[in-house]
């Protein structure tokens, strides 16, 4: 009985702080996005301008512009998307794994 209270009373804990770093994250990124110093325009420009190209010799490709992936190497083909898939699995599965060793070392005790 007293693992039982353990475990909902660390659970309760980490839920807690999870949900302050949260909040505390939100409020910095509200507080720091309605910042209407950094949404002014600069008025007191020396006279250079910098020149931006709206040709295609940008590193972003402009929605629409680009062609389907022919071979699975292409940008969006299915290498790229695989690396992805594995890229976000294997977190996952090292999380779950590590929570099932500590779940199984603490019954043990």
């Amino acid at each position: 009985m007293q693992a039982q209270k353990t475990v909902s009373t660390f659970a309760m804990r980490f839920v807690v702080v999870s949900s302050m770093v949260f909040l505390g994250f939100c409020a910095l990124l509200f507080f720091l996005g309605n910042n209407s110093a950094s949404a002014e325009e600069n008025n007191d420009s020396d006279g250079v301008k910098v020149f931006q190209s709206d040709d295609a010799n940008s590193i972003i490709p402009k929605p629409g512009s680009g062609t389907p992936p022919a071979s699975a190497t292409d940008r969006g083909g299915a290498l790229q998307l695989t690396l992805l898939g594995l890229l976000v699995l294997f977190p996952i599965v090292a999380i779950f794994s590590i929570r099932r060793q500590g779940r199984k070392s603490f019954g043990k005790t």
